[in-house]
C-alpha cells in the first residue's frame, strides 16, 4: 500500500493475553466477514448496560459523560415507534413503546428464547433507530457543510488514536498503516471501474492491519469493534475475504461459520491478493472542527457524521506474499491503468507508472 501524508507505520509488540470473544463479538464478525446488514439481524446480544455504553459511546453518544446524550437516545426510539406505528401499522406494548430506560431495549432485543413476540418488536425497533440515526448523520454533514478533506483529517486522527492504544495494550499486531487516495488515485479508480460515480469509491480512506499470525485476524476484527466502530456502521455488500475460510474461522477461538462466506469475487486488478476488506462508516465529532458553531440542542441530529473507511486485514506472511508475483502493488497499478486505456478506446503499448 503507497504511502501519503496520513500514512502509520507502527511496529507494535505482541504480548497481551487476548480478550475472549463474546457472542457479540462473533455476530459483529460475521457481519464484517460477509458483508451484511444489521437490518437484517432477529436479534442482538448485549449482556449489560455496561456493553450498550460502549456501544452508544462508538456512535458519539456517551450516556455516562454526555449529559444530552440520554435524551438523544429518547429521541430516536420515539421517532422509530412513531414511524412503525403510522407507516407500518405495527403495534406494540406499552413497555416496549416507551421503556424505562431505552438501554433496556437493546437487553430485551437480546432475549434468547427461541420466539420471542417482544424481542422482534423490540429489534425492529433498533433497526429503525439505525436507520433514523444514520439519515440524520447525513442531514447534520449537510447542515455543518463541513469540507470532505477536514472529515477525513479527523477520521484519520481517531483511528490512529487507536492504533496507538492497539500497541500500548500490546495486541498483536506488527503495522497499521493509513493512507489516503489522491486526486489521480480516484480519477483512475473510476475510469477503470464500471461504476464510475465518485459515490463507488469506498475506500479514499484506508488501513491496513498486519497481524502476527492468521489465528490473530478474529480477534484483531473484534478489537476494532469493541474499540473503534460500532457493528452496525458495517457497509453492506462491500465486504471480501478470500483469506479466511469457514473451517479456519470456526476453529479460531469458536466462532461459528459464517453462512454464505464463500471467497471473493476475483478483481480482475488484483491478481493473486489476499486479504480480509470491510468498509465501514466511521463516526467522528464534527464539532471537532474550528470554527463549526455547537448547537443549544444537540439531541436533535446527535455530534457525529460518518467517513466511509476501508479496512484490510492481512497475517504477516499474507503480506508478504501479497508483495510478491502478480498481487505487487506496482502490477496491479499497471492492470488498472490498461483497463482504463481499455475504456477510453486505446491500446496500452507499453507500461505506464501507476498513479
Amino acid at each position: 500500500m503507497r504511502s501519503d501524508p496520513l500514512d502509520l507505520d507502527d511496529s507494535i509488540p505482541a504480548a497481551a493475553e487476548q480478550t475472549p470473544l463474546t457472542a457479540l463479538d462473533e455476530d459483529t464478525i460475521r457481519l464484517a466477514l460477509a458483508g451484511g446488514s444489521v437490518v437484517e439481524w432477529s436479534r442482538l446480544n448485549f449482556r449489560s448496560h455496561d456493553e450498550v455504553n460502549g456501544f452508544l459511546r462508538l456512535w458519539g453518544c456517551d450516556l455516562v459523560e454526555q449529559g444530552w446524550a440520554r435524551e438523544r437516545l429518547r429521541y430516536l426510539y420515539n421517532q422509530a415507534v412513531e414511524y412503525l406505528e403510522e407507516h407500518v401499522q405495527l403495534h406494540f406494548a406499552s413497555e416496549v413503546r416507551r421503556p424505562r430506560d431505552v438501554r433496556d431495549a437493546f437487553l430485551r432485543a437480546s432475549m434468547r428464547d427461541r420466539f420471542s413476540r417482544y424481542r422482534i418488536q423490540y429489534c425492529a425497533i433498533l433497526k429503525l433507530v439505525h436507520v433514523i440515526n444514520h439519515l440524520e448523520m447525513q442531514e447534520l454533514r449537510y447542515q455543518v457543510a463541513v469540507r470532505e478533506h477536514d472529515l477525513i483529517e479527523l477520521a484519520n486522527a481517531k483511528v490512529l488514536a487507536a492504533a496507538r492504544r492497539m500497541r500500548e495494550e500490546g495486541h498483536p499486531v506488527l503495522a497499521f498503516y493509513g493512507n489516503r487516495k489522491t486526486r489521480p488515485s480516484v480519477i483512475t479508480k473510476l475510469l477503470a471501474k464500471r461504476e464510475s460515480t465518485a459515490a463507488t469509491v469506498f475506500d479514499k480512506l484506508r488501513f491496513r492491519v498486519v497481524t502476527e499470525t492468521r489465528r490473530d485476524l478474529v480477534s484483531t476484527i473484534g478489537w476494532l469493534f469493541r474499540n473503534l466502530l460500532p457493528f452496525p456502521a458495517v457497509i453492506p455488500g462491500e465486504s471480501h475475504n478470500n483469506l479466511l475460510t469457514e473451517n479456519e474461522l470456526a476453529a479460531i477461538q469458536g466462532v461459528a461459520a459464517v453462512p454464505g462466506l464463500a471467497p471473493a469475487p476475483e478483481n480482475p486488478h488484483t491478481s493473486g491478493f489476499r486479504a480480509i476488506n470491510f468498509v465501514a462508516g466511521l463516526p467522528v465529532r464534527v464539532y471537532d472542527l474550528p470554527r463549526i458553531n455547537t448547537p443549544k440542542n444537540r439531541a436533535l441530529l446527535g455530534e457525529v457524521v460518518s467517513v466511509l473507511t476501508e479496512f484490510q486485514v492481512v497475517d504477516r506472511a499474507t503480506d508478504v506474499a501479497n508483495e510478491t508475483g502478480e498481487s505487487r502493488h506496482d502490477l496491479y497499478k499497471l492492470r488498472q491503468m490498461q483497463r482504463v486505456y481499455e475504456r477510453l478506446g486505446r491500446t496500452m503499448k507499453a507500461p505506464v507508472d501507476g498513479v
